[in-house]
């Protein structure tokens, strides 16, 4: 590449290449983090490594939103994008609450005062106090016998999560190049 073509390239063009790119350094560390969570056998660091996991499912699920939107926007072939809508839902059936595990961890210290989005829906819908609703959604850990990762009400077994995480990276991956095919025949 020279000088000229690096100038001009942006990630703003090419989000779709983004997309991809993310998914699979997303994929590569909830396999990493995975790994030294049982290899840890339950210790303080496999705790750590296993909490990991819910930010990078999320990182995942947001670059296959990224592309699903990019399908759409360049109108690639409505199979394509079919493919990855399906993959998605399947993806979040596998992993259902990793977005909100991410946001208890990420939130922390709103979750800890009772002011977190989950808990104050909690005491609407439930109609308890703040004290029962806080601790409805703190705390969590990883149980290495079961593979779990625990935050709050939300539960993720890890080997099931990896699983959906390829299926889903390679459904990103698809999707890009057929987003790289749309583009050669426009």
């Amino acid at each position: 590449m020279n000088d000229d073509s690096e100038a001009q390239w942006s990630p703003a063009d090419n989000p779709y290449a983004i997309a991809v790119s993310q998914s699979q350094w997303a994929l590569w560390a909830v396999q990493l983090f995975a790994r030294d969570a049982r290899d840890h056998g339950g210790d303080t660091q496999s705790q750590i490594y296993a909490r990991q996991i819910f930010g990078q499912l999320r990182a995942l699920q947001r670059c296959a939103e990224m592309m699903a939107r990019e399908l759409n926007r360049l109108g690639v072939d409505k199979a394509h994008r079919e493919h990855l809508r399906q993959a998605i839902r399947e993806f979040e059936a596998a992993v259902p609450g990793a977005k909100s595990a991410r946001d208890i961890l990420e939130h922390f210290d709103e979750y800890a005062r009772g002011e977190g989005k989950l808990v104050k829906q909690a005491m609407r819908d439930l109609g308890i106090d703040v004290y029962e609703a806080a601790a409805m959604y703190w705390g969590g850990g990883y149980d290495p016998s079961t593979e779990a990762v625990t935050e709050g009400p939300f539960v993720i077994v890890i080997p099931d999560a990896l699983e959906s995480a390829v299926r889903l990276q390679r459904a990103i991956y698809t999707a890009g190049r057929a987003v790289d095919r749309h583009g050669a025949t426009s």
